[in-house]
């Protein structure tokens, strides 16, 4: 095994306990790639084990516990996370044996699990002898192994949709989503940025939508300083697209603020983004610089920034939610997330959604959206709102949203209600 991919090793577990400490995974894999210097080829293998062992969580512990002496949860985090990422790469990427126990061991020190390379050796050794173990017979309880999901949201998905569905969702979960940007309209055109990236395709039904086919850090891609496109996926670029021109425009708990951002390029008054964590406004004012773009930020509670601002022609709450809906962009929500969560979160949403009328004139439109497909996050919220007559719901999307919708659902993942203010 060379030194670059014991290095990978290195820089996906870092990522990984990381995220054990409760750091989100893009935050967790960015930093730890931050801290070692990759070639694109070993950055990739890194960023792979991380998502994929993220994403394949449950049915690697179920594979590694037969070989351990107590609960896979009692173990260290350095240790665990080493014997999940080797697990990942032995049963899912199929790599050889000899170079996945090797590069876990010889990693283990760099991670502070030194102590248990012996431990690490002989588990990662059985587990490719003896591969994965007969699943379960409960049925729910096999689909929620199979495709690494909690058994309570397994159930939950069952008992809502049926077995059939509940596993094709389960199904379209699992897959790796392509890279997604949005191309800048004020700084260029889609098909000079097709021509710029060779390895990018055009998104049917979105304009400004380009996909990437291979894989590497968005950063190194030519245009990227020049601030000619930004990430953003499908179904939020779906979401601004299906928002009207408006002389103000508000996004309220904006984020990071790369919808507002979608908002400056394509609205022509005035543009403004509220969120309560300042970082994340400090991080929209720098995506803000690098877009060249005219919009204003500003840091305050969504549920109060009514009081203080005069009412907007349109305003888009794209409320935090489970984010269930986003987990084959994002597997390590789905093992942060409880039931009761679902019930806090509905709270929370109807409350912003509240605001967001508040904040909007009469006549005007509130666009509410979620990367969830949770009843408690989407139609309880919104159904809540208009049993007190503060509005009523457009029923009729705009064309672009249109076109990527399904039941109500913007694809992949977002729930989408326009409401218009009374």
């Amino acid at each position: 095994m060379s030194s670059a991919g014991v290095l990978a090793r290195v820089a996906a577990a870092r990522a990984g306990i990381q995220v054990e400490g409760g750091m989100h995974l893009p935050q967790a894999v960015d930093e730890a790639l931050r801290k070692i210097a990759l070639q694109p080829r070993d950055r990739g293998l890194a960023t792979e084990i991380a998502y994929g062992t993220e994403r394949w969580r449950s049915l690697l512990d179920f594979a590694l516990s037969p070989h351990l002496r107590r609960p896979i949860a009692t173990l260290e985090p350095a240790v665990r996370t080493l014997l999940r990422q080797g697990a990942y790469q032995l049963l899912r990427l199929s790599l050889p044996a000899y170079a996945v126990v090797n590069s876990a061991t010889e990693a283990s020190q760099s991670v502070g699990a030194g102590r248990a390379r012996g431990l690490v050796n002989a588990v990662l050794r059985r587990v490719a002898e003896h591969g994965t173990p007969q699943l379960p017979s409960d049925p729910v309880v096999a689909l929620a192994i199979r495709y690494a999901h909690p058994s309570w949201l397994v159930r939950r998905w069952v008992d809502r949709l049926g077995m059939e569905d509940a596993e094709a969702l389960l199904t379209e979960n699992q897959k790796t989503p392509p890279l997604v940007l949005r191309v800048n309209r004020r700084q260029t055109t889609r098909d000079e940025v097709l021509t710029q990236l060779a390895s990018a395709a055009a998104v049917p039904g979105l304009p400004y939508a380009v996909e990437l086919r291979a894989a590497g850090d968005v950063r190194a891609l030519p245009g990227w300083r020049e601030g000619r496109f930004q990430v953003q996926d499908i179904g939020a670029q779906a979401v601004g697209e299906a928002i009207g021109p408006a002389e103000h425009f508000l996004e309220l708990a904006c984020g990071r603020g790369t919808k507002t951002l979608q908002q400056a390029e394509r609205q022509d008054g005035e543009v403004l983004g509220v969120d309560l964590d300042g970082r994340r406004i400090l991080e929209a004012e720098a995506e803000r610089a690098r877009l060249q773009l005219t919009a204003r930020f500003m840091t305050g509670d969504a549920r109060e920034a009514f009081a203080v601002m005069p009412a907007q022609d349109t305003v888009l709450l794209d409320a935090p939610c489970s984010a269930l809906g986003v987990v084959q962009r994002r597997p390590d929500v789905k093992w942060r997330r409880r039931a009761a969560d679902l019930l806090t979160s509905s709270k929370l949403q109807t409350d912003l959604l509240r605001a967001a009328l508040g904040a909007c004139r009469p006549g005007g439109v509130v666009t509410y959206a979620v990367c969830s497909q949770e009843p408690e996050e989407t139609v309880v919220p919104v159904q809540a709102i208009l049993a007190e007559s503060l509005a009523r719901l457009l029923e009729d999307p705009p064309p672009l949203a249109k076109a990527q919708i399904s039941a109500g659902y913007l694809l992949p993942g977002m729930y989408l209600a326009q409401m218009q203010k009374r």
